[in-house]
Protein backbone atom coordinates (compact mmCIF):
# COMPACT_ATOMS: atom_id res chain seq x y z
CA UNK A 1 0.00 0.00 0.00
CA UNK A 2 1.59 3.24 -1.14
CA UNK A 3 0.18 6.67 -0.38
CA UNK A 4 -0.53 9.00 -3.27
CA UNK A 5 0.10 12.72 -3.23
CA UNK A 6 -3.65 13.13 -3.69
CA UNK A 7 -4.35 11.20 -0.46
CA UNK A 8 -1.80 13.27 1.46
CA UNK A 9 -3.39 16.51 0.21
CA UNK A 10 -6.89 15.21 0.93
CA UNK A 11 -6.09 14.27 4.53
CA UNK A 12 -4.23 17.53 5.15
CA UNK A 13 -7.25 19.49 3.87
CA UNK A 14 -9.56 17.51 6.20
CA UNK A 15 -7.37 18.31 9.21
CA UNK A 16 -7.04 21.97 8.19
CA UNK A 17 -10.81 22.40 7.85
CA UNK A 18 -11.40 20.55 11.13
CA UNK A 19 -8.99 22.86 12.95
CA UNK A 20 -10.52 25.95 11.38
CA UNK A 21 -14.08 24.79 12.04
CA UNK A 22 -13.35 23.23 15.47
CA UNK A 23 -14.69 19.75 14.86
CA UNK A 24 -13.32 16.21 14.82
CA UNK A 25 -12.55 13.82 11.96
CA UNK A 26 -11.82 10.05 11.87
CA UNK A 27 -8.28 8.84 12.52
CA UNK A 28 -6.09 8.95 9.44
CA UNK A 29 -4.15 5.76 10.29
CA UNK A 30 -6.55 3.40 8.42
CA UNK A 31 -5.59 5.21 5.19
CA UNK A 32 -1.83 4.89 5.75
CA UNK A 33 0.52 1.90 5.88
CA UNK A 34 1.34 0.95 9.46
CA UNK A 35 3.94 3.30 10.99
CA UNK A 36 4.37 5.19 7.69
CA UNK A 37 6.01 8.19 9.39
CA UNK A 38 7.12 9.75 6.09
CA UNK A 39 3.54 10.02 4.85
CA UNK A 40 2.34 11.27 8.24
CA UNK A 41 4.98 14.05 8.22
CA UNK A 42 4.08 14.86 4.60
CA UNK A 43 0.46 15.36 5.73
CA UNK A 44 1.63 17.51 8.64
CA UNK A 45 3.77 19.65 6.31
CA UNK A 46 0.87 20.15 3.90
CA UNK A 47 -1.45 20.95 6.85
CA UNK A 48 1.02 23.67 7.92
CA UNK A 49 1.39 24.93 4.34
CA UNK A 50 -2.40 25.25 4.02
CA UNK A 51 -2.49 27.40 7.16
CA UNK A 52 0.33 29.57 5.78
CA UNK A 53 -1.27 29.98 2.33
CA UNK A 54 -4.88 30.43 3.37
CA UNK A 55 -4.57 32.17 6.74
CA UNK A 56 -1.38 34.17 6.12
CA UNK A 57 0.38 32.82 9.20
CA UNK A 58 4.13 32.18 9.36
CA UNK A 59 6.27 29.59 11.12
CA UNK A 60 7.92 30.90 14.29
CA UNK A 61 8.92 27.66 15.98
CA UNK A 62 8.60 23.93 16.40
CA UNK A 63 7.63 21.50 19.12
CA UNK A 64 8.96 18.13 20.11
CA UNK A 65 6.43 15.78 21.65
CA UNK A 66 6.46 12.39 23.32
CA UNK A 67 9.88 12.97 24.89
CA UNK A 68 8.75 11.84 28.35
CA UNK A 69 8.81 8.06 28.87
CA UNK A 70 5.85 8.33 31.26
CA UNK A 71 3.79 10.03 28.54
CA UNK A 72 4.99 7.51 25.93
CA UNK A 73 3.83 4.64 28.15
CA UNK A 74 0.46 6.26 28.74
CA UNK A 75 -0.27 6.67 25.01
CA UNK A 76 1.54 3.56 23.79
CA UNK A 77 4.11 5.36 21.61
CA UNK A 78 7.85 4.87 21.96
CA UNK A 79 9.51 7.71 20.04
CA UNK A 80 9.39 11.51 19.83
CA UNK A 81 7.52 13.46 17.17
CA UNK A 82 7.47 17.10 16.10
CA UNK A 83 5.11 19.80 14.84
CA UNK A 84 5.04 23.40 13.63
CA UNK A 85 4.33 26.54 15.69
CA UNK A 86 2.82 29.45 13.74
CA UNK A 87 2.70 33.07 14.88
CA UNK A 88 -1.06 32.92 15.59
CA UNK A 89 -0.42 30.08 18.06
CA UNK A 90 1.91 31.99 20.42
CA UNK A 91 0.47 33.63 23.55
CA UNK A 92 1.89 35.58 26.47
CA UNK A 93 1.56 34.42 30.08
CA UNK A 94 -1.79 35.45 31.55
CA UNK A 95 -3.78 34.72 28.38
CA UNK A 96 -7.41 33.61 28.46
CA UNK A 97 -7.81 30.87 25.85
CA UNK A 98 -11.37 30.52 24.52
CA UNK A 99 -12.46 26.92 25.14
CA UNK A 100 -14.76 27.19 22.12
CA UNK A 101 -11.68 27.30 19.86
CA UNK A 102 -10.67 23.74 20.78
CA UNK A 103 -12.16 20.25 20.62
CA UNK A 104 -10.73 18.86 23.87
CA UNK A 105 -8.10 21.06 25.44
CA UNK A 106 -5.18 19.38 27.22
CA UNK A 107 -2.49 21.03 29.35
CA UNK A 108 1.21 20.28 29.69
CA UNK A 109 4.20 22.30 30.86
CA UNK A 110 7.75 22.25 29.60
CA UNK A 111 10.91 24.23 28.97
CA UNK A 112 10.85 26.42 25.85
CA UNK A 113 14.11 27.33 24.12
CA UNK A 114 14.54 30.40 21.90
CA UNK A 115 17.38 30.47 19.39
CA UNK A 116 19.84 33.33 18.77
CA UNK A 117 21.27 31.74 15.62
CA UNK A 118 20.52 29.11 12.97
CA UNK A 119 21.45 25.48 13.69
CA UNK A 120 23.12 23.85 10.72
CA UNK A 121 25.17 21.37 12.77
CA UNK A 122 23.28 19.19 15.23
CA UNK A 123 26.13 18.47 17.62
CA UNK A 124 25.22 19.20 21.22
CA UNK A 125 27.87 21.92 21.44
CA UNK A 126 26.50 23.70 18.35
CA UNK A 127 22.93 23.41 19.59
CA UNK A 128 23.82 24.82 23.00
CA UNK A 129 25.76 27.71 21.43
CA UNK A 130 22.70 28.64 19.34
CA UNK A 131 20.29 28.93 22.31
CA UNK A 132 19.50 32.48 23.41
CA UNK A 133 17.31 31.84 26.47
CA UNK A 134 14.89 29.42 28.14
CA UNK A 135 11.49 30.05 29.70
CA UNK A 136 8.66 27.95 31.14
CA UNK A 137 5.81 27.26 28.73
CA UNK A 138 2.43 25.64 28.45
CA UNK A 139 1.78 23.71 25.30
CA UNK A 140 -1.84 24.11 24.23
CA UNK A 141 -2.69 20.55 23.14
CA UNK A 142 -5.73 19.73 21.03
CA UNK A 143 -6.43 17.01 18.48
CA UNK A 144 -8.74 16.81 15.52
CA UNK A 145 -9.82 13.33 16.71
CA UNK A 146 -12.63 12.49 19.10
CA UNK A 147 -10.72 9.88 21.11
CA UNK A 148 -7.16 9.56 22.38
CA UNK A 149 -4.09 10.40 20.28
CA UNK A 150 -4.46 7.18 18.27
CA UNK A 151 -1.41 5.74 16.52
CA UNK A 152 1.80 7.70 16.04
CA UNK A 153 0.89 8.48 12.42
CA UNK A 154 -2.37 10.04 13.65
CA UNK A 155 -0.65 12.38 16.08
CA UNK A 156 2.14 13.30 13.61
CA UNK A 157 -0.33 14.11 10.83
CA UNK A 158 -2.27 16.38 13.21
CA UNK A 159 0.76 18.62 13.88
CA UNK A 160 1.70 16.42 16.86
CA UNK A 161 -1.34 17.79 18.69
CA UNK A 162 0.16 21.27 18.95
CA UNK A 163 -2.46 24.03 18.88
CA UNK A 164 -0.51 26.72 20.68
CA UNK A 165 2.08 27.75 23.24
CA UNK A 166 1.95 30.11 26.20
CA UNK A 167 5.37 31.57 27.02
CA UNK A 168 6.51 32.26 30.59
CA UNK A 169 7.06 35.49 32.46
CA UNK A 170 10.86 35.21 32.79
CA UNK A 171 13.72 34.63 30.36
CA UNK A 172 16.90 32.94 31.59
CA UNK A 173 20.18 32.51 29.72
CA UNK A 174 20.76 28.89 28.76
CA UNK A 175 23.15 27.26 31.23
CA UNK A 176 22.10 29.41 34.18
CA UNK A 177 19.87 26.60 35.52
CA UNK A 178 20.51 22.83 35.47
CA UNK A 179 17.52 21.72 33.43
CA UNK A 180 17.89 18.08 34.44
CA UNK A 181 17.10 18.97 38.04
CA UNK A 182 14.30 21.51 37.67
CA UNK A 183 10.98 20.60 39.27
CA UNK A 184 7.73 21.50 37.53
CA UNK A 185 4.28 21.69 39.11
CA UNK A 186 1.02 22.66 37.41
CA UNK A 187 -1.88 23.82 39.56
CA UNK A 188 -5.38 24.77 38.47
CA UNK A 189 -7.43 26.83 40.88
CA UNK A 190 -4.85 25.94 43.53
CA UNK A 191 -5.19 22.16 43.01
CA UNK A 192 -2.25 20.17 41.71
CA UNK A 193 -2.72 18.78 38.18
CA UNK A 194 0.67 17.18 37.49
CA UNK A 195 4.34 17.47 38.37
CA UNK A 196 7.69 16.17 37.16
CA UNK A 197 11.44 16.77 36.92
CA UNK A 198 13.45 17.98 33.94
CA UNK A 199 15.29 14.69 33.51
CA UNK A 200 11.96 13.10 32.49
CA UNK A 201 12.53 14.74 29.09
CA UNK A 202 15.06 12.47 27.33
CA UNK A 203 17.34 12.78 30.37
CA UNK A 204 17.78 16.53 29.73
CA UNK A 205 15.38 18.87 27.87
CA UNK A 206 18.20 20.09 25.62
CA UNK A 207 18.45 16.54 24.24
CA UNK A 208 15.01 17.11 22.71
CA UNK A 209 16.38 20.18 20.93
CA UNK A 210 19.36 18.16 19.66
CA UNK A 211 16.94 15.50 18.35
CA UNK A 212 14.84 18.20 16.69
CA UNK A 213 17.92 19.89 15.18
CA UNK A 214 19.06 16.57 13.67
CA UNK A 215 15.60 15.85 12.31
CA UNK A 216 15.17 19.39 10.92
CA UNK A 217 18.52 19.25 9.10
CA UNK A 218 17.75 15.79 7.70
CA UNK A 219 14.40 16.98 6.31
CA UNK A 220 15.89 20.14 4.79
CA UNK A 221 14.24 22.59 7.20
CA UNK A 222 17.00 23.52 9.68
CA UNK A 223 16.13 25.43 12.85
CA UNK A 224 16.45 29.19 12.43
CA UNK A 225 17.35 32.15 14.64
CA UNK A 226 14.39 33.41 16.65
CA UNK A 227 12.48 30.13 16.59
CA UNK A 228 10.67 29.01 19.75
CA UNK A 229 11.26 25.33 20.46
CA UNK A 230 9.16 23.27 22.86
CA UNK A 231 11.09 20.36 24.35
CA UNK A 232 8.25 18.14 25.60
CA UNK A 233 6.12 17.64 28.68
CA UNK A 234 7.91 17.38 32.03
CA UNK A 235 4.84 15.87 33.68
CA UNK A 236 1.74 14.13 32.34
CA UNK A 237 -0.59 15.64 29.75
CA UNK A 238 -3.92 16.24 31.47
CA UNK A 239 -7.36 17.71 30.67
CA UNK A 240 -7.31 21.50 31.00
CA UNK A 241 -9.78 22.57 33.71
CA UNK A 242 -12.17 25.31 32.66
CA UNK A 243 -12.43 28.78 34.16
CA UNK A 244 -9.64 28.49 36.73
CA UNK A 245 -6.21 30.09 36.57
CA UNK A 246 -3.61 27.45 35.75
CA UNK A 247 -0.04 28.08 36.87
CA UNK A 248 3.07 26.08 36.03
CA UNK A 249 6.15 26.80 38.11
CA UNK A 250 9.58 25.52 37.10
CA UNK A 251 12.28 25.92 39.77
CA UNK A 252 14.83 28.52 38.76
CA UNK A 253 12.87 29.57 35.66
CA UNK A 254 9.73 31.16 37.08
CA UNK A 255 6.18 30.50 36.01
CA UNK A 256 3.64 30.60 33.20
CA UNK A 257 -0.07 31.36 33.69
CA UNK A 258 -3.14 30.76 31.50
CA UNK A 259 -6.89 30.24 31.80
CA UNK A 260 -9.16 28.12 29.61
CA UNK A 261 -12.18 30.42 29.42
CA UNK A 262 -15.61 28.97 28.66
CA UNK A 263 -17.07 32.45 28.12
CA UNK A 264 -14.42 33.95 25.83
CA UNK A 265 -15.22 34.20 22.12
CA UNK A 266 -12.79 32.94 19.50
CA UNK A 267 -12.15 34.48 16.09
Amino acid sequence: MSVTRETISEIARELFEAKRGVYTVPYVSPRLPERDLDSAYAISAEFAALRERELGVRRVGRKVGLTNALVQQRVGIDEPDYGIIHDDMVHASGVHLPLSAYNRLLIEAEVAFVLRSDITDASRASVEAAIDYVTPAFEVVDFRYAGSVGQIVDTIADNAGCSGVVLGEERHPYGEVDLTRVEMVITGGGKEITRGVGSNVLGDPVNAVVWLAETAIRTGEPLRAGEVLLSGSIGYIEPWPADVECVATVTGLGRVVATADSKAEHD
